[in-house]
């Protein structure tokens, strides 16, 4: 009843504009009633806009999954981004890891239900790819699917498999993320390589979830756009010429160079400042962490 109560100004709108276009016609105002037209289109999208925002604002989350006891010793053993923080810190970690756990389905192929571990890198991934920022929606993320092992293009377990992880843009698999176990532990357990599978799918999301997969981040401030962008055109073609620290997998794409850098920064944050300060201070910037002052 309430829904409706908050429609009924624009219902009643509506209704007196569409009556108004016959007797708009009836006079020949044709011109007008095209206009007219127009408004009431507009008008109906701008209304089922503001109602989705609405309602998903109001939505009721899911009860945030509890982190216990022996998932904090997990977390200090497993995580070492985790570890490093300070205890104020790792509270809000681990809040966010326990909402993360209870919005998003984490589904490991072959078992019933998914190993704790599992869900554990799979969340540590997602907190620490937004870590910094004042929302953590993950592009309305709905699964992970996790593999036992690498897959190929199909998504396929074969010989021929080489990809560790996968997002989707558009698409029936819009809102899915793909991962291979092995590589999701292996990003976690070098922690000093500056790569990580599950931080670098999780920074696509970011990428992505401004409707663009483009390798700038949504609310990157229109002076950082512009530095960023330059940044990386000038920093592929160093990687391409093998004259560069970020991995050459950053190389491939913009998408994927901003993926590669998340990765490097959360990883290993002194080492990007020693070596491309101007990424890093643009990315510190966005993030609003100075992550060098505690790796």
């Amino acid at each position: 009843m309430k829904k409706l109560n908050a429609f009924g100004p624009w219902i009643l709108l509506f209704l007196v504009l569409l009556t108004a276009i016959p007797v708009i016609l009836h006079y020949k105002g044709f011109n007008f009633a095209k206009i007219l037209g127009v408004m009431v289109v507009v008008g109906i999208v701008t209304a089922l806009w503001i109602w989705r925002i609405n309602a998903r604002k109001k939505a009721p989350r899911n009860e945030r999954v509890q982190i216990d006891t022996n998932d904090k010793f997990w977390l200090k053993e497993h995580i070492s981004f985790y570890r490093k923080l300070k205890k104020d810190d790792q509270k809000t970690f681990r809040d966010r890891l326990g909402i993360f756990l209870a919005d998003v389905t984490i589904t490991e192929i072959d078992k019933e239900m998914p190993d704790k571990s599992t869900c554990l890198y799979v969340g540590s991934s997602a907190v620490i790819a937004f870590w910094g920022l004042p929302y953590w929606n993950y592009a309305d993320l709905q699964e992970v699917i996790v593999y036992p092992s690498n897959f190929d293009e199909d998504n396929q377990l074969n010989e021929r498999g080489m990809i560790g992880g996968k997002v989707y843009h558009g698409g029936i698999m819009d809102r899915t993320m793909i991962l291979s176990l092995p590589e999701l532990k292996k990003g976690f357990a070098i922690d000093n390589d500056k790569k990580n599978v599950g931080v670098h799918e999780f920074a696509h999301l970011l990428d992505k979830s401004d409707g663009s997969l483009d390798g700038v981040p949504p609310e990157m401030g229109k002076h950082d756009r512009e530095v960023w962008t330059q940044l990386m055109e000038k920093e592929i073609e160093a990687i391409a010429d093998d004259d560069s620290t970020v991995p050459e997998y950053g190389a491939t794409n913009k998408a994927e160079f901003f993926a590669v850098v998340t990765s490097y920064y959360k990883e290993c944050p002194k080492l990007l400042k020693i070596n491309h300060r101007e990424l890093y201070e643009v990315l510190d910037r966005y993030y609003g962490k100075d992550l060098s002052a505690d790796k």
